[in-house]
């Protein structure tokens, strides 16, 4: 399963927020997109779906912007993922458990398995979490000639 280029850059625009917005700073769409490398009307909606989800705030105005509407630590990549793609799923499952045979059984069950993989690991990756790592590769040098 690959997250939709949505769905990237709605983690990519988050992350940004992350790093630089704060309690009296507010960073505009066209930052967001200059450093995200996200079209701006593309990320414009995807900002929309973020801030209906509660995930951002937002002002207009020349002095507007946007900024986290909660602390990076207590929101997760899962949560901005299904923002904007709803839930996380391999494969459609509508209708097909109660008529598929034993091996298409066995193949759901092993599908749900690794949605279920995929859900832990992006509902424990916060903000905060990538911030951090995104900090460690910032500050990491290549001194090799």
């Amino acid at each position: 399963m690959n997250p939709s280029r949505k769905a990237d850059y709605a983690l990519r625009a988050m992350l940004d927020l992350a790093l630089h917005a704060g309690p009296g700073r507010l960073v505009s769409t066209a930052e967001i997109a200059r450093r995200t490398g996200a079209p701006q009307k593309f990320l414009e909606a995807i900002l929309g779906d973020l801030r209906r989800a509660r995930l951002l705030e937002s002002r207009r105005g020349a002095e507007g912007g946007h900024r986290l509407a909660r602390p990076a630590g207590r929101i997760t990549a899962g949560e901005i993922w299904r923002a904007v793609d709803g839930p996380l799923a391999l494969v459609d499952r509508g209708g097909r458990r109660r008529s598929a045979d034993g091996s298409a059984r066995v193949l759901l069950t092993l599908w749900s398995e690794v949605e279920g993989a995929i859900s832990r690991v992006v509902d424990q990756a916060t903000l905060e979490e990538l911030v951090r790592r995104a900090e460690e590769v910032a500050g990491v040098h290549d001194f090799a000639i």
